[in-house]
């Protein structure tokens, strides 16, 4: 286990949430690589929805965020059934930023709730923002007065805005503003599809982004090989590292479109295969190496794949996306192998910040794996808690780092009440 995490700072450093899905009041810190885990129906992908919401928000409408979503009363926070709390008519949520090679600092937050009269889906009751840039600070807010009229204080003078709408796509597109916009926009968050990953891309513009569900991985690949042979052959060791025998995944083209194939050792195993890789007789053609088409390949090789290639795609190594979220990056690989995961995750948040959702006990069982990364997600009578480990849980796996994985598959990791984080 590493003495001390990579220290880069985060897109995203604090998020906080009242009233929205099973987060009734959720405060969290977020570092350059966070691991939110925790078990089934914890609430771990409401916090990264959260965050997706916000994005979605700006990229689109409230409307249409809220819509994807099933609606406003499909977020709202319902009863807590033990505690007999009251139904969230509203609900928030407020991030702290870091801007990245522009300098500086960001708070943003909005609280979007019900309309009383019915004459609207939802209402934009609260909209601040807050830029602190080297020599200058600009901020501004935009509330709802008792007349359902939006008032704004800051921003572009004179800017008007109905109930629904909020000021940040606006203003977001003049300076300063903009640089949080375009930030907020390039975030990512992934629900890898195999289907998806493995299936042939009819684009015909070039892709140098992977999509949310896996979208044009052929097209990234190729653009890796070509543009970053150096990290496409990272990608490939972390591949050969996860996949029994293999030894790469690659882009192939059929006809005019792009998909996706492997390589694979297929003469006897272990010795002759990394006496192959060291001498590099790895590629198509070289002995013993057979190319598997994408409809030959595992679920599992494909998702690890998808995994390396969000974690390695040129977007992610020019600083153009400053944060990559990845829901169960574990999923359909083996356990004895799924470790390994982590220090490619640890080694992309030296260049984006990087957050993953996992059940798996098993991802930690690796000296990457560091207890100040985790944030421990729980479900109390109905309602998601978070939180880092107390500072003498932390003392205690950093010096019996063995003992991480095992605590979390037993339940034993629990996250800390305030009064337990040194302050």
């Amino acid at each position: 286990m590493t003495d001390t995490p990579e220290q880069a700072s985060p897109f995203v450093s604090r998020v906080r949430v009242k009233g929205f899905r099973s987060l009734a009041d959720c405060d969290v810190r977020l570092g350059p690589l966070t691991v939110l885990a925790g078990f089934n129906a914890a609430g771990k992908s409401n916090v990264v929805d959260a965050l997706r919401f916000v994005r979605d928000a700006a990229a689109h409408s409230v409307g249409q965020a809220l819509a994807d979503r099933g609606g406003l009363d499909s977020v709202l926070t319902r009863a807590r059934p033990a505690a007999g709390g009251r139904a969230a008519t509203s609900f928030a949520i407020a991030l702290e930023l870091s801007l990245g090679e522009a300098g500086g600092t960001a708070s943003y937050e909005v609280e979007i709730g019900r309309d009383p009269a019915g004459e609207h889906s939802h209402l934009v009751l609260r909209e601040a923002c807050t830029l602190w840039l080297p020599g200058e600070e600009v901020s501004f807010t935009a509330d709802l007065d008792g007349d359902g009229q939006r008032v704004v204080r800051g921003g572009i003078p004179g800017a008007r805005l109905g109930p629904e709408e909020l000021l940040l796509p606006i203003v977001g597109r003049l300076a300063p503003y903009e640089v949080l916009l375009r930030s907020l926009l390039a975030a990512r968050f992934y629900e890898l599809d195999p289907d998806v990953l493995r299936s042939l891309d009819e684009t015909r513009t070039r892709r140098s982004r992977l999509g949310e569900r896996g979208e044009h991985l052929g097209q990234v690949l190729g653009l890796l090989a070509r543009d970053h042979p150096a990290y496409k052959e990272s990608l490939d060791e972390y591949l050969r590292a996860l996949i029994p025998l293999s030894l790469g995944v690659d882009r192939r083209l059929q006809g005019d479109y792009a998909t996706i194939q492997a390589r694979f050792w297929t003469g006897e195993p272990v010795l002759p295969y990394w006496t192959a890789v060291a001498e590099d007789a790895v590629h198509a053609g070289d002995p013993h190496v057979e190319v598997f088409q994408r409809e030959q390949l595992s679920e599992g090789t494909v998702r690890a794949a998808g995994v390396l290639a969000v974690l390695h795609q040129p977007d992610v190594l020019t600083g153009a996306v400053p944060l990559v979220v990845i829901e169960e990056p574990e999923k359909a690989i083996h356990p004895s192998h799924v470790g390994v995961l982590l220090a490619a995750l640890k080694e992309a948040s030296e260049r984006t910040q990087v957050i993953v959702t996992t059940q798996s006990s098993d991802l930690l069982d690796t000296e990457e794996a560091h207890p100040s990364q985790l944030r421990i997600v729980e479900m109390v009578d109905g309602v998601t808690r978070i939180g880092e480990l107390s500072d003498y849980t932390q003392r205690h796996l950093i010096e019996r780092p063995s003992q991480l994985p095992e605590m979390h598959r037993q339940g034993q990791l629990r996250p800390a009440n305030p009064a337990e984080r040194e302050v």
